[in-house]
């Protein structure tokens, strides 16, 4: 296991733009492995399939499920990234300006993709199929957002330092 981490470690100062990629890619799938655990407890407890598919119920219990499950996959998203992938130094306002942007680039993939695309998909397909091509849409979206906006490293040469 020591091996490991010290590989982790030279690997990050090596290549940190490969170490980020995978480590978003890891976190990513936690992320989404947490989303989906939300979602199938939740549609379990709800009785999603108890309903007509297409029907308002089933895409009200639907939703439910969904925003609970992109709820904490988001805050686990933020701790994670924040940490292990991007290694914000951000502290205090800048943090609070940092979640801000991270949940409001989560909130408009949210609203594109999980929202609109996803309702309009259970109109013509089952819940998971659907939700399975929307995590493949907001993972490249949120990882866009992530890297060039809201965890981007400006150049320290007296612009705006993060």
């Amino acid at each position: 296991m020591k091996k490991l981490i010290e590989r982790i470690n030279a690997l990050a100062q090596e290549k940190p733009r490969l170490y980020e990629a995978l480590a978003y890619l890891v976190f990513g799938v936690l992320t989404t492995l947490v989303n989906w655990l939300v979602y199938l407890i939740l549609t379990t407890v709800l009785n999603l399939k108890g309903y007509p598919q297409g029907s308002g119920s089933y895409v009200l219990i639907a939703n439910i499920a969904n925003i609970t499950a992109w709820i904490l996959s988001v805050v686990f998203a933020y701790l994670t990234n924040r940490r292990y992938v991007f290694k914000s130094k951000a502290q205090k306002g800048q943090m609070l300006k940092e979640f801000w942007l991270f949940v409001s680039a989560r909130a408009l993939g949210y609203v594109l993709f999980d929202l609109l695309l996803f309702s309009l998909f259970l109109t013509f397909m089952a819940d998971r199929p659907a939700k399975l091509i929307m995590n493949v849409l907001v993972v490249i979206f949120n990882y866009l957002a992530s890297r060039f906006v809201i965890f981007s490293k400006k150049e320290k040469t007296g612009e705006e330092k993060t």
